[in-house]
C-alpha cells in the first residue's frame, strides 16, 4: 500500500509539471492534437501506478517524450500556417454583417437550435441583433452585436450608430494572412502602404488587424530588454 502511495505521488508531480510547462493556453483549451496528448496521458500514467512490476520510469519517459513532441508541434504550428490549418483548423464565420451563413452552418455540423443556445448563452434572444458569430478553433462561439443592439441603445438615445464591423487578422507573428486581406477586399501592395506610414517591417509586426471600416490595431514584437 505504501509503495502504491509514494508511486501515486511521484506520477502526480511528474504530470503536474509536464502539463505546467505545456502552457495555460493548453490547460484552459484542448485542441486536437492537445486532446490526444491528454489521453494518451492519462494511459501512459496510470501503468506504473496500478502494474506495481512495471518501472516508474517506463511511465516518467514516455510522459516526457508525448509532452515534447507537443510543444515541439505547437511551435510549428504557430510558424507554418498551412499545419495551423491542417491540424487545428480555422474560425468558420457562422453570422457575417447579420446574414447567417447556413451552407458554413451545415459544414461544421452546427443545428440552428445549437446556435441560437449559443448566442442565449450570450444574453442574445434575437438572432436579428447579432453582426457576427464566429466559431472558433477550439469550438467555442464568439458573438459580436450590432450597434444598435448594444446594453445602452442608441437608437433609443436617438444618436446615430455606425457598425464597426469585425476585425480580421491580416498578419500574425510576421506572417500575412492572405485569405483575410481579399476578404476585405484590400491587397498587400494597401498592407505594404499601411506599414510604411507607420514606420514598420513586416517582421517586426506580431499582430495586426483590420476591421470592416479600415480600423487598424497593430501589435508590434516585443524585443528582449523591453517590458
Amino acid at each position: 500500500m505504501t509503495v502504491i502511495f509514494f508511486r501515486t505521488v511521484i506520477i502526480y508531480l511528474i504530470l503536474l509539471l509536464v502539463l505546467r510547462l505545456m502552457g495555460k493556453r493548453q490547460i484552459g483549451e484542448l485542441q486536437p492534437s492537445e486532446l490526444v496528448t491528454t489521453l494518451l496521458l492519462s494511459q501512459i500514467a496510470s501503468q506504473p501506478i496500478l502494474a506495481q512490476n512495471v518501472p516508474i520510469a517506463y511511465g516518467a519517459i514516455p510522459v516526457c517524450i508525448v509532452v515534447c513532441l507537443e510543444v515541439i508541434a505547437s511551435f510549428f504550428m504557430t510558424r507554418v500556417p498551412f499545419l495551423k490549418r491542417l491540424f487545428i483548423g480555422k474560425p468558420s464565420i457562422l453570422i457575417d454583417k447579420g446574414k447567417m451563413d447556413t451552407k458554413e452552418l451545415m459544414r461544421v455540423r452546427v443545428t440552428v437550435e445549437e446556435l441560437m443556445s449559443e448566442l442565449r448563452s450570450h444574453g442574445v434572444g434575437d438572432p436579428g441583433d447579432v453582426y457576427c458569430a464566429v466559431m472558433e478553433e477550439n469550438g467555442s462561439i464568439s458573438v459580436l452585436m450590432k450597434a444598435e443592439a448594444d446594453t445602452v441603445r442608441r437608437k433609443d438615445l436617438g444618436l446615430s450608430s455606425k457598425e464597426s464591423g469585425i476585425s480580421r487578422l491580416i498578419i500574425s507573428d510576421g506572417v500575412i494572412n492572405k485569405e483575410n486581406l481579399r476578404k476585405l477586399g484590400k491587397n498587400e501592395m494597401w498592407l505594404k502602404k499601411q506599414l510604411k506610414q507607420s514606420d514598420l517591417e513586416l517582421k517586426d509586426v506580431f499582430m495586426m488587424t483590420c476591421s470592416d471600416t479600415s480600423q487598424i490595431y497593430t501589435v508590434k514584437k516585443q524585443k528582449k530588454g523591453d517590458k
